[in-house]
């Protein structure tokens, strides 16, 4: 999406923002959850872009915590509980045993592209205990 349909997407979302603020069915504001998802779409383009949730958040009409909390369970909710782990049972030549205290061919490669490479099982271990 480029920089003009951002900015009037934005005013748009605040438009609607407002209006429904305006309302004031009630003393607690629930957010229709399509205008959320809107929200949340729109918030996620910019912060891929590098902008912060307080800049969106004032833009918007919204409160900071609110917009925080909204992108936080929408990122809970499209993260795994779990994270596939390949598990190599023999490296060649050697047995598992007589791996450990020796540096190996094993790598760990983070769901974000990281890789850790030369570690011996133990240190392997340790290091899927601490992030996994």
């Amino acid at each position: 999406m480029d920089e003009s349909a951002l900015r009037g997407t934005g005013a748009r979302l605040a438009g609607l923002i407002a209006e429904e603020l305006r309302s004031g069915r009630s003393k607690k504001w629930r957010c229709p959850p399509e205008l959320q998802s809107q929200i949340l779409v729109y918030a996620g383009l910019c912060r891929e872009r590098g902008e912060p949730v307080g800049d969106i958040a004032a833009r918007l009409g919204l409160v900071e915590s609110t917009l925080a909390r909204w992108l936080r369970r929408e990122r809970s909710r499209s993260m795994p509980a779990f994270r596939p782990v390949a598990i190599v049972p023999r490296v060649e030549g050697y047995e598992a045993e007589e791996l450990v205290g020796r540096p190996t061919d094993l790598r760990l490669v983070t769901p974000r592209g990281y890789t850790v490479e030369g570690l011996d099982l133990d240190a392997l271990a340790a290091l899927l205990r601490v992030v996994g």
